[in-house]
């Protein structure tokens, strides 16, 4: 009996360690918000152009995302809401835009695709926290860039995709 304990407890201490492993998702998908009004507004909407962007970004992430993050702002609610459009079984979520560090922990303990709607000082640090690769570089007029993290056995791979612009967009810049 005894001979038969240190083996349970090692069988079990590697079942945890495995399904933790599991725990986490195999694709996150990060961008920042779509095109906001120009407002002196702290929380504007998206612009029209804005939400031609969002749409057009939902067409780049493949297969199903089990859960939509946004932060409190309008602009990345409205952007996970016109990509959720095209996600019916996803939820759609609220984070603490402050706290990246909880939002992480809650992305980790979720095995299935997100995708996180974020801004261009938090996108990056996510890029960051999440896999531990360098962080894209972004401006206030960088919009339409889905970022993949993709995972395999060393880690997560960092990929990229931009939408071309569309037309709308074009035309509110002349």
């Amino acid at each position: 009996m005894l001979n038969k304990v240190p083996v349970f407890v090692a069988v079990l201490v590697l079942g945890c360690f495995i399904s933790t492993l599991r725990a986490a998702p195999s694709e996150i998908y990060l961008l920042r918000h779509a095109e906001k009004l120009t407002s002196k507004d702290r929380d504007p909407q998206l612009s029209p152009c804005g939400v031609a962007q969002a749409q057009a970004m939902a067409k780049l992430i493949p297969g199903s995302l089990s859960t939509i993050y946004h932060s409190g702002y309008q602009r990345t609610r409205q952007t996970a809401q016109q990509i959720g459009l095209t996600q019916p079984s996803a939820k759609i979520d609220l984070y603490n835009a402050a706290d990246l560090a909880h939002l992480v922990t809650r992305i980790q303990q979720q095995d299935a695709a997100v995708l996180v709607v974020g801004h261009s000082n938090t996108t990056p640090e996510l890029v960051y926290l999440l896999s531990k690769l360098a962080a894209p570089v972004m401006t206030e007029q960088d919009y339409g860039v889905v970022y993949q993290l993709k995972q395999s056995e060393q880690g997560y791979s960092l990929f990229s995709f931009s939408i071309k612009q569309p037309s709308i967009c074009l035309s509110s810049k002349t």
